[in-house]
């Protein structure tokens, strides 16, 4: 049987027939129970790559915080098919080729069936376009390009999926934040955006949204330090409005040296900005500043338990989504009756949509529930994460404004209102 039409079921019959076979049997068998499903054996390897370094580092702790609290999770409550989950932890360092070596060096030294990661966009989609040839499951936390709905696929299966929304979802709320006249009610608007698969993937997605004229689309160089000839390119038509997707890193220059050189425009950031550090930094700079950004849309007894184990960490930007990246992986495990890449990529949806709810911490419960044949419903940290046939959630969203380096809520977009409209 495939990981794919694996149940939970069918494992306990197999293990079942086994018992029954007496010891002359059971002796043939126990490598293929140990090593692909049955209780008892060794640890199930799985992994992170995020960053703990580079453009992103602001973030990173707390997201691997995130996956080795589920971790914790997972094994207090027995773990999937009654073994624990060692997950090895590697630092991306926000670099695609540093990324790809330490997701390379997880298959080739852990033997990882899957992992939580990356965070950007441009890290992650050199990895995806690897991970069905190497039967690993890919769940990223943090990853929204448009492009990764198509990657990853052997098949009808595919090993990458994301606890994360799908950027076409920002892109409209960023368009309805410089449309609509409650905030913005722009004419002319201007796009700024880190040259990478994140950035140019959501400024696209911003500009199809936005109802008035676009006026420039502008890429600007991570590395550089002077954003001078950028900023002036940015602004040769007088935008009413710019969106702007980038880091917190260069974020800061950036809007330090627009601030000096007077170029005026209101401004709406991405959810790659939305760092508390960085509007404190910048106080002066960003009131009145436009953020959109995913909203955490968790039941109450997921967010406890999350927020409990997570403590000062529980807010860092989609730290519930790593959380929830690890737990489904194991949930998904678990109904196959195996711990490899397959079983996960075949199960991980139908854990995640239909069935009796389930919440973070209550992998037990979790674990009772399919080994009586019942179908659950994971009710993420992050949001409910019912994974549509690409293996992505649509998100609830909020508008924030920025205001004294605070950032207040002014309204939220709820998930079904986008549906039908990516």
């Amino acid at each position: 049987m495939t990981g794919k039409d694996k149940s939970r079921r069918a494992y306990l019959k197999t293990t079942a027939a086994v018992a029954g076979a007496g010891l002359t049997g059971l002796s043939g068998c126990i490598g293929s129970i140990s090593g692909g499903g049955g209780g008892g054996g060794s640890p199930i390897q799985m992994g992170s790559v995020l960053p703990i370094t580079g453009s992103l580092s602001a973030y990173g702790q707390g997201m691997q915080d995130a996956v080795n609290l589920a971790k914790k999770h997972i094994n207090d409550g027995g773990g999937p098919l009654g073994r624990t989950v060692k997950v090895t932890n590697k630092d991306s360092e926000t670099k695609p080729s540093k990324a790809s070596q330490k997701y390379k060096s997880l298959v080739n030294e852990q033997g990882i069936v899957g992992f939580v990661g990356a965070a950007s966009s441009g890290v992650s989609v050199p990895i995806a376009k690897n991970v069905a040839s190497d039967g690993v499951m890919q769940v990223s936390n943090a990853s929204t390009t448009p492009a990764l709905a198509e990657i990853g696929y052997d098949g009808d299966t595919k090993y990458f999926g994301r606890t994360a929304p799908n950027d076409g979802q920002q892109g409209i709320v960023m368009g309805q934040i410089m449309n609509k006249s409650d905030y913005i009610g722009a004419d002319k608007a201007a796009f700024l955006y880190v040259n990478n698969a994140y950035g140019e993937g959501l400024a696209q997605k911003a500009k199809a949204a936005f109802d008035g004229e676009e006026v420039g689309m502008v890429p600007y160089d991570k590395k550089s330090t002077d954003y001078t000839s950028t900023l002036d390119k940015l602004f040769e038509n007088d935008p009413d409005a710019i969106g702007f997707v980038g880091y917190p890193g260069n974020g800061k220059t950036i809007l330090k040296q627009w601030d000096n050189g007077g170029y005026g425009g209101q401004w709406v950031l991405s959810e790659g900005l939305n760092d508390k550090g960085f509007f404190e930094s910048l106080k002066s700079i960003t009131d009145g500043m436009y953020l959109a950004s995913p909203s955490p849309d968790s039941a109450d007894k997921s967010a406890s338990a999350f927020e409990e184990g997570m403590g000062d960490q529980a807010g860092t930007l989609f730290a519930p989504h790593a959380y929830d990246g690890l737990f489904l992986q194991a949930l998904a495990m678990h109904k196959a009756g195996e711990a490899t890449g397959e079983a996960i990529a075949g199960n991980i949806r139908s854990v995640s949509r239909e069935g009796t709810k389930v919440y973070a911490g209550q992998f037990q419960r979790a674990k009772d529930l399919l080994d009586d044949g019942e179908n659950i419903n994971y009710q993420g940290a992050s949001s409910p994460v019912d994974m549509n046939k690409n293996l992505e959630p649509l998100n609830k969203f909020a508008i924030m404004q920025v205001e004294q380096g605070a950032r207040t809520e002014r309204d939220t977009i709820e998930r079904s209102w986008f549906e039908g409209k990516l």
